[in-house]
């Protein structure tokens, strides 16, 4: 039997634990994804979600940068998963950026992707799930409608990260 490199179950809780401490340091993450993907605008919206007390905050970071592929997206909130590994041209270079950030603030984190807002790609991470150990992996990347939170901000391709169960931002 092999043992697995890492202990999913765990290892999302650690990762939590010992990410970015600052909302801000982690929003900036996103921002420097954005700007890496040659996005001109990057729209940062908080919201109140009454229905995810106590939590209740929902925060999208929203470019419009080239997008990712669904490949690229299956690679995006994979740690240690990047279409760019090591590459010095840009701010990230590890693939720790996006997953560490999310997970640092929020439970959970939905990332879609799109060149045509009537085909957007989409694929999370829900810690929780990951910590009871009922998921192992992340989801395959499906087409899916955007958000309405997405929908309103205009952009005709990007790509919008939305944390939701947000338990670490300081109020």
């Amino acid at each position: 039997m092999t043992t697995p490199l890492v202990r999913s179950d765990t290892f999302i809780r650690a990762t939590r634990e010992t990410g970015y401490r600052s909302t801000a340091f982690a929003v900036a993450e996103l921002v420097d994804n954005a700007i890496q993907a040659s996005a001109e605008n990057v729209e940062i919206l908080v919201a109140k979600d009454g229905e995810a007390e106590p939590f209740g905050l929902t925060v999208a970071v929203i470019d419009d940068g080239v997008g990712m592929s669904p490949e690229q997206l299956a690679e995006a909130l994979q740690f240690g998963g990047s279409s760019r590994f090591n590459n010095r041209s840009g701010q990230g270079r590890f693939g720790m950026g996006l997953p560490n950030a999310s997970v640092s603030q929020a439970r959970q984190v939905d990332v879609f992707s799109w060149n045509d807002k009537s085909r957007a790609f989409h694929t999370c991470l829900d810690s929780d799930a990951i910590a009871r150990g009922e998921v192992v992996g992340l989801p395959p990347v499906t087409v899916r409608a955007l958000p309405p939170v997405v929908e309103t901000a205009g952009a005709s391709r990007g790509t919008a990260v939305i944390w939701s169960k947000c338990d670490r931002i300081p109020y």
